[in-house]
């Protein structure tokens, strides 16, 4: 659906010849669609999770509306732009993996040893990373929404378990 999406949509006509950032692009649309609707994390959106979401809104809306860029939610190409530019810039070896070191260089050195090193240890969810010691770019969409939109609950529960070094679901 969003592959067709991609080729057919007015306001993605300008991806028409540029594969790798369509395939980007996709992939990003798909981890924030899981992100937000998956509840369970689990990589499987369910029936009920999908009817208890407003995906199936803002895929209609964005059949819709020209300007891919007003869909906020889940499509935006500004917003992919955003965090596959600050993937790119971190991933300084532009082997698609991020080290601590290089997370550590996230907005201009704002997250502590600590954070990198619970977010690494992969207190706040499992790195889906087949490179140990790495987050791969699936990862890094995680990190960087649960940065992005705090207030969300898969948010909270992520900061929760990373500042919960105990693993006793008290601070």
């Amino acid at each position: 659906v969003l592959t067709y999406m991609v080729r057919t949509h007015p306001g993605l006509e300008f991806l028409q010849h540029t594969r790798e950032f369509q395939d980007r692009y996709v992939e990003t649309v798909i981890y924030r669609i899981f992100y937000d609707c998956n509840t369970h994390w689990n990589g499987k959106l369910t029936l009920r999770e999908l009817k208890r979401s407003d995906l199936l809104e803002h895929m209609l809306r964005v059949e819709e509306e020209e300007d891919i860029n007003r869909m906020l939610k889940y499509f935006s190409y500004e917003h992919f732009y955003v965090i596959y530019c600050k993937f790119w810039e971190l991933d300084t070896d532009h082997d698609f993996y991020i080290d601590r070191e290089d997370l550590l260089c996230y907005g201009n050195h704002a997250l502590t040893y600590r954070i990198v090193a619970r977010i690494f240890d992969q207190a706040g969810r499992p790195f889906k990373s087949d490179k140990p010691g790495k987050m791969c770019y699936e990862d890094f969409v995680w990190f960087i929404l649960s940065e992005e939109y705090k207030k969300h609950p898969l948010a909270l529960d992520y900061w929760f378990k990373c500042v919960d070094t105990h693993h006793d679901g008290v601070i």
